[in-house]
């Protein structure tokens, strides 16, 4: 080795150490669950045709596999030797509970209040996580975020509002029920970290037999025709897996009051897509729901 070597060491670029993204870049990947939240709707309507537990079956059954196959090879081999102790489990239960929950409660509402009015009532859900990491200690609140909140709330009253309202206490308990059961797991989340497409495969796993077993129980069984067979499983993979699992990373690791308050931009990304297919049609309420929208996320960014 010659003395220049000795002296200076390699002589080619020195190795980068690899640095973990910052928070701002995890706050965009939560953001990315919106748009494949708001395809739900427009999948919904394809998929119809079959009960709802059944429908949520076999979006559940697509979900889990999907996530199977995205979980790191590395991530398995490390968590095998734990996969049967209640600290693994643990977690997916906690999601199962948040997303079978949130989503049963919310079919069960509708069999009292008018769908609109269940959506409204179970998108009090971001001013939950927030309410509740402040009582845990976990947010540090400012006017901006309850200016944020409110405006959020506002534009999606204005976007799914307009329906008649009933005062029945058995549907407005479950939808409240049904956004109480998705916060509590997000607040859950950013207190017992795991790798998300380990947690969201048991949780849709465990989910897919309460939602079959809700289907046994309340709804007769179709057969699906194969459009909505193929709208069910892409309800599991694009916004069960896919968009829960962007969300869970960013949640945890990016800025999540702005992300509470951004998630009340779903609805305006589901009107719009219905409009963009011809499902909808673009209105003034549309276009003041996503001004206030908007402004609620402008107000609430760090």
């Amino acid at each position: 080795m010659s003395g220049t070597a000795l002296l200076f060491g390699t002589l080619g670029p020195p190795a980068r150490r690899w640095q973990a993204p910052a928070p701002q870049v995890w706050t965009c990947v939560g953001v990315l669950a919106i748009p494949l939240w708001a395809t739900w709707p427009t999948l919904a309507l394809r998929a119809l045709e079959i009960p709802a537990f059944e429908c949520l079956t076999v979006a559940f059954l697509c979900g889990w596999l999907l996530l199977a196959c995205l979980e790191r090879p590395e991530a398995k081999t490390k968590e095998a030797p734990q996969s049967f102790s209640w600290a693994s489990w643990l977690p997916a239960v906690a999601c199962a509970l948040g997303l079978s929950g949130s989503n049963a409660f919310h079919i069960l509402a509708t069999h009292y209040i008018p769908a609109a009015e269940a959506n409204l009532i179970s998108y009090l859900w971001p001013v939950e996580i927030v309410a509740l990491g402040a009582l845990l200690g976990l947010f540090k609140l400012r006017p901006r975020h309850f200016i944020g909140l409110g405006l959020g709330f506002g534009g999606a009253v204005i976007l799914m509002g307009g329906g008649t309202l009933s005062l029945s206490f058995a549907g407005i308990g479950l939808a409240l029920l049904s956004g109480v059961s998705w916060a509590l797991y997000c607040v859950f989340r950013l207190k017992w970290t795991a790798a998300s497409a380990h947690v969201l495969k048991g949780g849709c796993a465990i989910s897919m037999f309460l939602c079959a077993a809700l289907h046994a129980a309340l709804e007769p069984t179709v057969i699906p025709s194969l459009g909505g067979l193929a709208a069910s499983a892409a309800v599991g993979m694009v916004p069960l897996a896919l968009g829960n699992m962007a969300w869970d990373e960013g949640f945890r690791r990016g800025d999540s009051q702005l992300l509470a308050v951004m998630a009340y931009a779903t609805p305006l990304c589901s009107a719009v897509l219905l409009a963009a297919l011809g499902l909808e049609s673009f209105t003034w309420s549309l276009s003041i729901g996503a001004a206030a929208i908007v402004l609620a996320g402008f107000l609430s960014r760090r």
